[in-house]
């Protein structure tokens, strides 16, 4: 019988099957680093683009926070000026009031009186003056208490000073105002 030795060929076989797992383990190593390598570039990208898009929203945080600040400048200086046009307007409405109470207080001065000093606080008239007697005083005060622009005087110092050669009364009235009901009840009439 013939003789045929196999070592060989089983010897070549095995180096082909080693040579063929070599190669395809560095196939598989060289596809998973491809895809370690894309799965790696994506998500460099994802974090890349989600960076943009946190710098782009902080930068629009940071022009709505100015334009915030500017509206709230706007709204404070909104309301001074509401604010004054408010006093201003009443002012407006109380000019015509004080003047008629200056024509008003013209009037109802007698003869006997004489005013040195008129102060107004909010709705009430300081009156300084002298006078030849408490009668005066006491006339001048009574005419006041009756007319509509005013309520009822406080007589708050009174005192006897000689003034040239005669006596005189020296007086200090607070009078208060009644403008603003006064108004409301012209406009009705009107």
């Amino acid at each position: 019988m013939t003789r045929i030795n196999l070592l060989p060929w089983r010897e070549a076989r095995h180096a082909q099957r080693q040579r063929e797992l070599i190669s395809m383990l560095v196939a598989a190593a060289l596809v998973a680093a491809g895809i370690v390598f894309l799965v790696y570039t994506e998500i460099a990208n994802r974090i890349e683009y989600q960076q943009e898009r946190n710098n782009y929203l902080r930068g629009e945080i940071a022009r709505l926070k100015k334009a915030a600040e500017e509206l709230q400048e706007l709204q404070k200086t909104k309301n001074r000026l509401v604010e004054r046009l408010n006093v201003i307007q009443k002012l407006q409405t109380s000019r015509p009031g004080m003047v008629r109470m200056l024509d008003e207080l013209v009037r109802l001065i007698p003869q006997d009186i004489y005013l040195t000093g008129f102060k107004t606080v909010s709705n009430q008239v300081t009156l300084s003056g002298i006078a030849r007697s408490d009668n005066v005083i006491s006339d001048f005060m009574r005419s006041i208490r009756d007319a509509n622009l005013f309520g009822e005087p406080a007589l708050q110092v009174i005192e006897t000073k000689n003034v040239g050669s005669v006596q005189a009364r020296v007086f200090e009235l607070i009078v208060p105002l009644k403008l603003e009901g006064n108004q409301a009840g012209s406009e009705g009439k009107t």
